[in-house]
């Protein structure tokens, strides 16, 4: 295992590697307000005993990576509201500098290509890089995202309020643990959680350091960013879309609208897995990302110019 701190566009991401330093490198890219520790250790770990060199990182505004400090002049429902009538949306970045930020990763880490996983947001950057950067992206993994149309089915209320709703004062690890558990029971589906590695995950990005303001900036980035379907359509490379079933935030519509503008993607939705990574999906969601990179191998890849 290896840790630390690296310059990237400006600014300074903390990221962790496992795995054989010489393994084909996997790059994990979370989503929105999520900490690197959100990815499941159990999922980590089983690729890096089949020798990948297994990465994940926090994007800006959240753990131990870079906060940005600038005026929030939007709420998020503004944003929301902006977006579906075609307006701009203010923020202090894109998502397409948070492509930025991890091609300056793979630079500082010297990764000329590496297989790409994201989650939620974290999927919208991966597809994005993906469709931008082509010559550093093998394959592609893109899960319980979209392609950020506002014309996608909306989340369902209680789920939306997860977004919305004022911010709820934290003070104790035990009011942030108890706080995020409530919010991972309207996000998730019919499967069970797994509370206990949930709590651990949050308790882990408690002592990591929390950042509030980083939650408005990210979520505002997504709506600035708009619809990614003209980016997805440069997408070649092998490209699976994973989708909860039952996912209450991102409907199962957007995950379907990914893999329909994504050339060649294969869909898997996951019956009862919400917006979440319950225990039971776990060995499902490893088997589809090493089917991912499998087919990337499987292609001759043309030599970086």
């Amino acid at each position: 295992m290896q840790s630390g701190t690296v310059a990237s566009n400006g600014i300074e991401l903390f990221y962790e590697s496992r795995g054989p330093e010489n393994g084909e490198p996997i790059v994990f890219v979370m989503g929105l307000s999520a900490q690197m520790v959100f990815w499941p250790d159990s999922l980590l770990d089983s690729l890096a005993a089949k020798g990948y060199r297994v990465i994940r990182f926090d994007n800006r505004d959240v753990g131990k990576s870079t906060r940005i400090r600038k005026p929030i002049k939007q709420g998020p429902l503004s944003a929301i509201l902006r977006s579906m009538v075609g307006l701009s949306v203010e923020s202090a970045y894109t998502l397409h500098d948070m492509v930025a930020d991890t091609v300056g990763l793979l630079d500082a880490l010297n990764i000329e290509r590496a297989h790409f996983v994201g989650a939620s947001m974290g999927g919208m950057i991966s597809q994005l890089m993906a469709g931008t950067h082509p010559e550093r992206v093998l394959s592609l993994t893109s899960i319980m995202s979209s392609n950020n149309s506002p014309l996608l089915p909306p989340p369902k209320p209680a789920a939306l309020k997860t977004l919305v709703a004022p911010r709820v004062k934290v003070e104790t690890e035990e009011q942030f643990v108890a706080f995020g558990l409530e919010m991972m029971a309207k996000l998730g589906g019919t499967l069970p959680q797994g509370k206990e590695e949930l709590a651990a995950m949050y308790r882990a990005s408690w002592a990591r350091g929390i950042n509030p303001r980083g939650i408005r900036n990210q979520f505002l980035a997504i709506m600035a960013t708009g619809s990614l379907t003209k980016t997805l359509k440069q997408i070649q490379c092998p490209t699976t879309v994973i989708h909860g079933g039952a996912d209450p935030l991102i409907r199962p519509a957007g995950g379907k609208a990914s893999a329909r503008h994504i050339r060649g993607a294969k869909l898997a939705i996951i019956p009862g897995m919400g917006h979440d990574f319950p225990p039971s999906v776990i060995d499902r969601i490893g088997e589809l990302i090493t089917e991912t990179v499998g087919r990337a191998n499987s292609v001759v890849q043309p030599a970086v110019a």
